[in-house]
């Protein structure tokens, strides 16, 4: 028992050494929201109004911003390119 114990605290004392992923909590949440608004915005092309394709566009900025900020890897090669396109006014 006195070994368990000791096993034990010597695997606590080791979880503040653990490195977590850097990748942020929010990053999936915000990588689907883009995902989900270039989607949109493919599909119906030119037959959005202005006024969904200003608000998906106005909601799509700011879901990339904070998926660059958030992710990291394919999401956030992802998101980068899609920030490219909206900077460079080219189609999604």
């Amino acid at each position: 028992m006195k070994n368990l114990i000791i096993a034990l605290l010597a695997v606590i004392s080791m979880l503040p050494t653990v490195s977590f992923a850097a990748e942020g909590i929010t990053c999936n949440i915000f990588y689907t929201d883009v995902e989900r608004k270039v989607r949109s915005i493919k599909s119906y092309g030119t037959n959005l109004s202005r006024m969904a394709r200003d608000k998906l566009y106005e909601d799509l900025k700011f879901d990339t911003a904070q998926c660059l900020a958030e992710c990291e890897g394919q999401k956030f090669k992802f998101c980068n390119d899609v920030a490219l396109a909206i900077e460079q006014k080219k189609p999604l």
